[in-house]
């Protein structure tokens, strides 16, 4: 693990001290929650808005296409993956044998 530092306002200093009282952890596991959070919520806007695809969502988020899709389904974000692009891909996946 690396150390950095970081310039933060008030407010981010506020809400971080509130998180690490409200579930009592330390504020730097914290603020990995909260990168981790915000990284996860970067892909997903990107997504929503069409400018990347399902599979590059996985490679960046290092999950599979069946867990984003979870994680669209918990959003309530719809996928744009066709029930023939889901079947395609199991005759691609057939063909790999």
């Amino acid at each position: 693990m690396s150390v950095m530092s970081l310039r933060l306002g008030k407010e981010e200093i506020d809400i971080i001290s509130r998180l690490s009282e409200h579930k009592k952890e330390a504020k730097s596991e914290i603020v990995r929650e909260l990168l981790h959070a915000g990284w996860v919520f970067y892909w997903l806007k990107l997504y929503n808005e069409k400018k990347v695809s399902l599979g590059k969502m996985a490679e960046e988020l290092d999950l599979s296409v069946n867990e984003v899709l979870d994680l669209l389904s918990d959003f309530g974000i719809e996928s744009r993956v066709t029930y023939d692009d889901y079947l395609q891909g199991f005759e691609n996946l057939k063909a790999l044998k």
